[in-house]
């Protein structure tokens, strides 16, 4: 019996023992798997950070090319789409919190015979443990490449300013633009007659006969000229002959020239009813009426009207090239009866393809009521004023090319108004930002 207790004793010291051992391996493993375990979570979390910084590198590398690929077809050097990327993709990192270390370049190259934008960018991020894994820390790279599109041209941008105006046309009148896109930033409303384009759009609604079927809900576009210096600040020329029949006026009295030379209003009608009158590039002040047979020259250049309304009325003539007619806060013009104009814009200088613009303060209405007007050849750009078009007659038919910008377009009555796109069979420049220089782009690989 004694020696069976002593075997007994034997066995639970021999499963204590054993206990214990059991105890010290599951301590042990536990010691060795838990850093595993956490080195390969910190390793996931690391893994989920990296590739979430290659995506929005390539996210920003995508976004760069498109933003500078339109500038391509406004700068032969391609220096313009590099710097509006570069420009875009610093803006977009100044955004990113705690961001990789990055070293951008942008290369102009060509793709299948047309120029292309390459972005790529080479990124850097520290990784665990002092950069060791990986050795040296993570390394990518983002590229993407982004042509021009050829996109219709836009040659009519209303801007407009309030939810009830836009483009309108009511009565009889149309309004055609075969080769290029009519957009309001507003509405378009056809009550009369029609509209045919090669591509129309609205931001707000398109109601009425239009051809093709109008996008509406479209993207706003900017104005494409906001950057064009317009300071009417300028002093009237003096003594400046008209023909042999007035002078540009300065000083007070009853003219309505504030004294030093700069208007304060409108000034006192001057009517020239015959003969021929050429006008030499300058500052205008005073009103001006061109009735009869006379007709009015203008002269290659700036022609600034200060204080005044142009009238070109009955059988007068209105003709000018290489230049551009500017219209200060209280100025406009007014074109009716069987009048005749033909004008074209600027060939040279900042405001190259402009043909008539008014100051960012004028809000008058333009009227074009004439029944004869062959050729406005250029950019009419009157940003905050109203442009109504009457009459029955063609209107720019001749012109190779118009553009036009203004905050509101009307057609009363029953013109026909032609837009014409042959911007090739011109030597008016056509402006960046409209014509075949609107710009676009898409990614390429």
């Amino acid at each position: 019996m004694t020696g069976f207790a002593a075997r007994l004793r034997d066995i639970r010291r021999s499963l204590a023992s054993l206990r214990r051992d059991v105890r010290g391996v599951i301590a042990l493993k536990f010691a060795l798997v838990v850093p595993a375990v956490a080195l390969l979570a910190i390793g996931a979390i690391d893994l989920t950070a990296v590739n979430a910084t290659r995506d929005r590198l390539q996210g920003l590398a995508d976004s760069a090319a498109l933003a500078g690929a339109p500038s391509l077809s406004l700068a032969t050097d391609g220096a313009a789409a590099r710097e509006r990327a570069a420009a875009f993709f610093q803006a977009q990192m100044t955004q990113w919190s705690n961001p990789p270390k990055v070293d951008p370049t942008y290369t102009i190259i060509d793709q299948g015979g047309q120029r292309a934008l390459r972005v790529v960018v080479k990124g850097h991020r520290a990784s665990f443990f002092g950069s060791m894994l990986p050795p040296g820390g993570w390394n990518f790279t983002a590229q993407a490449t982004a042509s021009t599109v050829g996109l219709v041209p836009l040659c009519v941008l209303v801007t407009g300013g309030s939810q009830d105006k836009g483009l309108k046309l009511e009565d009889g009148p149309r309004m055609a633009a075969p080769g290029c896109m009519i957009h309001s930033n507003q509405h378009i409303q056809v009550l009369g007659g029609s509209i045919s384009a090669a591509r129309v759009q609205a931001v707000g609604t398109a109601v009425g006969v239009i051809s093709p079927t109008p996008g509406t809900g479209a993207a706003h576009i900017p104005d494409p000229f906001a950057d064009v210096d317009l300071n009417s600040n300028r002093l009237c020329d003096v003594n400046v002959a008209v023909g042999g029949l007035i002078s540009t006026r300065v000083g007070g009295g009853n003219n309505g020239n504030n004294g030093n030379g700069r208007s304060g209003g409108l000034g006192a009608a001057v009517s020239i009813s015959s003969g021929v009158t050429r006008l030499p590039a300058g500052v205008h002040c005073g009103a001006m009426v061109f009735g009869g047979d006379s007709e009015l020259i203008l002269e290659p250049g700036d022609h600034w009207f200060i204080g005044s309304v142009l009238t070109i009325s009955d059988n007068a003539k209105l003709t000018g090239r290489d230049v551009v007619m500017f219209f200060d806060k209280p100025s406009r013009f007014d074109f009716s009866g069987r009048a005749r104009v033909n004008l074209s814009g600027r060939e040279s200088g900042p405001y190259a393809g402009m043909v008539m613009g008014a100051t960012r303060d004028n809000i008058q209405k333009f009227s074009i009521d004439a029944d004869n007007v062959e050729a406005l050849l250029g950019v009419i750009y009157i940003p905050e004023a109203r442009l109504v078009i009457g009459g029955t007659s063609n209107i720019a038919r001749d012109s190779a090319w118009t553009v036009i910008v203004a905050k509101y377009l009307e057609l009363q009555g029953s013109p026909t108004l032609h837009i014409n796109a042959n911007y090739n069979t011109s030597r008016i420049p056509v402006p960046a930002g409209v014509g075949p220089n609107t710009g676009g782009a898409h990614l390429v690989d």
